[in-house]
């Protein structure tokens, strides 16, 4: 890549834990071991002279979202490297989000750019968070509307398009149980959306200049390598 940038959440209430106190609030802590690490992997990055990004109110993901819109918009064609499905909604033509699995035989990666998302999950990029803010996210702590989940959501989204295609039509919704919930929960569906979405305009400074990817064998990252005991780089 011709510019490097790398994402980390900030111990710190976002907009979404305003909107709603629970947001996250199933999800067990980082484990202590892996907490020790974040600290030395951006010291390690600092010595590689890699750009670090995070932002206090904002999680890892809109920080992803807002750089890899801007930099579409710059002509740039943009990897976003991350375990995390959420960001699949921010795939398009020149936006590829690259999911690596770990498996016995080693990491596989999964490419997706806005077909491979229709292909994989019958909906578009965009339609994706629609499908989350009806089944909602047990990970991230978003409700979605009860008794529809992700089939459900996905015939709702195939017949009707959008959520708000669905609401204009929820008269037509054929599974009495699956229409009464929707229209007795239209708040949760609207909130769910709103916590489902990345932000893409969040008010960064980002500098491109010195966000460009060269020259990491530097003096001091060799001598961090050496310090943690690395036999190779």
């Amino acid at each position: 890549p011709e510019y490097l940038a790398v994402a980390f959440d900030v111990h710190a209430p976002t907009f979404r834990h305003k909107m709603f106190a629970e947001y996250k609030g199933t999800r067990k802590p980082m484990a202590q071991e892996l907490r020790e690490q974040v600290p030395l992997m951006k010291e390690m990055l600092k010595a590689m002279g890699v750009t670090t990004i995070e932002k206090g109110g904002y999680e890892a993901d809109d920080l992803l979202g807002t750089i890899a819109k801007q930099s579409e918009q710059k002509g740039l064609t943009v990897s976003v490297v991350s375990g995390d499905r959420d960001l699949l909604q921010l795939a398009t033509d020149h936006i590829k989000i690259r999911i690596p699995k770990t498996k016995r035989t080693g990491t596989e990666i999964e490419d997706y750019n806005a077909a491979e998302v229709k292909e994989k999950y019958q909906v578009t990029p965009i339609e994706f968070i629609d499908v989350k803010a009806l089944m909602g996210d047990t990970a991230d702590n978003i409700p979605g509307v009860p008794k529809v989940g992700e089939k459900t959501a996905q015939e709702l989204m195939k017949q009707f398009g959008s959520l708000d295609g669905i609401y204009e039509h929820v008269e037509e919704v054929g599974k009495k149980s699956v229409r009464e919930s929707l229209q007795e929960n239209k708040d949760l569906a609207d909130l769910s959306r709103e916590l489902a979405t990345i932000k893409t305009d969040c008010d960064l400074d980002f500098s491109y200049e010195n966000a460009k990817a060269e020259g990491y064998f530097t003096k001091e990252a060799y001598a961090l390598m050496k310090r943690l005991g690395f036999k190779n780089f």
